[in-house]
C-alpha cells in the first residue's frame, strides 16, 4: 500500500549491516562506518520470543525504562510477536537491513491515557566499555518507523533522547522531557503511514555526557499533534486508542557536517497533511421554556479542519434560525467565525487556510441569504482562536478540543 506521507529516502550505505554493531567512537576524517556509534537492527534477539512487553530479549544494552515495556517482534515467533503478522498488523522487515526482527512502542494515548507510553533505551557502548559522546561534535541520528495498522491517531515528537544515565526506573507514567538533550526529526511532522517504512532523522551536537539514547515521546499530549487515522480496509488488526510504530535501523554516527546526515535537505511536509478529519457534531438542545435568543444561540455549526463546506446537521441548524428570522423581521443576529491554531499556522505557509473564521462567516451567511434572509440583518463577528468553545471539558484530547474549536457562533442583537 502506497504511503500516506512521503518517505525519506536515505543516502547513507553502510559496507555492512551488522546486528547489534557498537563501534568504536570515531574522531573526524576517518572512514564513514567507523564514524558509527551504534547501528542497532535487533537481530541479535532472543529466539524464544513468544510473547509481547519482550524488549528485554533484545539484547544486552537494551532495554525499557518504564512499567508499559517496548515491543519486539520476530520472523522466528507466531502469534501476538510474528513477523509480518502480529497483533497490531502486517510489517514485512525493512529492506534496508535484510533483517527478520523489529521492535513497537506505544508513542500517544489520548485523554486519561496519556501516560501509557513505551520507550526503548539503549547504551552506547565500545564492547563492554560504555562509550561517551563528545562535547561539541555533530552526529547524525536516524532510525526507521512504520505505522501499525492498529492505530487509531498518528502523531509527530517521535523524537531521541540522550541522558547520561538510563532514564526511567520501571515505573509507570511516561517520561516527559524537553531541552537540547532531545532531538526530533528535522520537520517534526505527524507520520501517519501505514505500511513500508521512513525515517526519523536530524543532527544532534553533543554535550559531552550523553551515554545513553532513548526511543520514543517526551512531550505532554497538549504539546502533540496527531491526528485520528483510519486502518486500511483489509487489515486484520483490531484498532486501538493508540499511535504504535514499528522501530528499526538505530543509528547514531558522527559526521563533518549537518549535509552528511540523510534528512538534511529534505522538503518540510505540508501542515495541512496534518489536519484532523473529525468534525464534532452536537443536536442542540432546545425547549419551549428556553427564550428564542438561547434557542438560536444553540445553534453552533461546526467544520472539518481546512474547511467551509456545510455539514448536513450544520444545515439544520440553520434552517431553523432561517425559520426564526422568517416569523420575527425584526430580528438581527451576529455570526461570529471561529478557527483552531492549527489552520492559523497553516495559513501563514498556504492563504488557503488563512482566515478561516472570516470564510467560515461568509459560507454562513451566504447561505442564509440563498434562503431568504437579508444580509443587512447579519451581523458578522471574527474571533480567530482566541474565544475557547464552552464546549471543551477538561478531559478532551486535543483532537476534541481543536474540533469544537471551528465554529460558527450565533446571537442575537436585536
Amino acid at each position: 500500500m502506497k504511503l500516506q506521507t512521503t518517505p525519506i529516502r536515505s543516502i547513507f550505505v553502510a559496507c555492512s549491516i551488522l546486528a547489534f554493531s557498537t563501534s568504536a567512537f570515531a574522531q573526524k576524517g576517518k572512514k564513514t562506518n567507523e564514524k558509527e556509534i551504534i547501528n542497532i537492527t535487533f537481530e541479535g534477539a532472543s529466539d524464544e520470543l513468544s510473547e509481547l512487553n519482550g524488549i528485554d530479549a533484545a539484547g544486552k544494552g537494551i532495554s525499557s525504562p518504564t512499567e508499559i515495556k517496548a515491543d519486539l517482534f520476530s520472523k522466528s515467533a507466531s502469534g501476538d510477536v510474528g513477523v509480518p503478522l502480529n497483533i497490531y498488523g502486517n510489517e514485512d522487515p525493512t529492506t534496508e537491513n535484510g533483517g527478520s526482527v523489529y521492535a513497537g512502542i506505544v508513542a500517544y494515548r489520548p485523554g486519561k491515557l496519556a501516560g501509557e507510553r513505551s520507550y526503548i533505551t539503549i547504551e552506547l557502548m565500545q564492547g563492554k566499555e560504555s562509550v561517551t559522546l563528545k562535547k561539541g561534535l555533530t552526529y547524525c541520528v536516524e532510525y526507521s518507523i512504520s505505522l501499525s495498522e492498529s492505530s487509531k491517531f498518528a502523531c509527530n515528537n517521535l523524537g531521541a533522547y540522550f541522558s547520561k544515565s538510563a532514564p526511567g526506573n520501571g515505573e509507570a507514567g511516561a517520561i516527559y522531557m524537553a531541552g537540547d538533550h532531545v532531538m526530533k526529526s528535522q520537520f517534526n511532522k505527524v507520520y501517519n503511514g501505514f505500511f513500508g517504512w521512513e525515517k526519523v532523522c536530524n543532527t544532534y551536537t553533543a554535550k559531552g555526557d550523553e551515554k545513553f539514547i532513548t526511543i520514543g515521546n517526551f512531550d505532554l499530549n497538549d504539546k502533540t499533534q496527531f491526528q485520528a487515522v483510519k486502518k486500511p480496509k483489509d487489515a486484520d488488526a483490531d484498532p486501538l486508542t493508540h499511535a504504535y510504530y514499528y522501530i528499526d535501523n538505530i543509528i547514531v554516527r558522527l559526521v563533518d557536517s549537518p549535509s552528511e546526515c540523510a534528512c538534511y535537505n529534505t522538503k518540510p511536509p505540508r501542515i495541512e497533511d496534518s489536519f484532523s478529519t473529525l468534525v464534532f457534531d452536537k443536536t442542540p438542545e432546545i425547549n419551549d421554556k428556553m427564550t428564542i435568543d438561547k434557542q438560536i444561540a444553540a445553534q453552533t455549526v461546526y467544520f472539518r479542519a481546512g474547511k467551509t463546506s456545510l455539514t448536513e446537521s450544520a444545515r439544520e441548524n440553520l434552517d431553523f434560525i432561517i425559520d426564526q428570522m422568517g416569523s420575527n423581521p425584526a430580528m438581527i443576529i451576529e455570526v461570529t467565525g471561529h478557527n483552531d491554531a492549527l489552520e492559523i499556522k497553516a495559513g501563514e505557509e498556504n492563504e488557503d487556510y488563512a482566515d478561516m473564521d472570516r470564510k467560515r462567516v461568509a459560507a454562513v451567511i451566504k447561505y442564509l441569504v440563498n434562503n431568504g434572509i437579508s444580509e443587512e440583518r447579519l451581523v458578522k463577528s471574527y474571533k480567530s482562536d482566541g474565544v475557547p468553545s464552552k464546549e471543551i471539558s477538561e478531559d478532551d484530547d486535543q483532537e476534541v478540543k481543536d474540533a469544537k474549536s471551528r465554529r460558527v457562533e450565533f446571537s442575537v442583537k436585536l
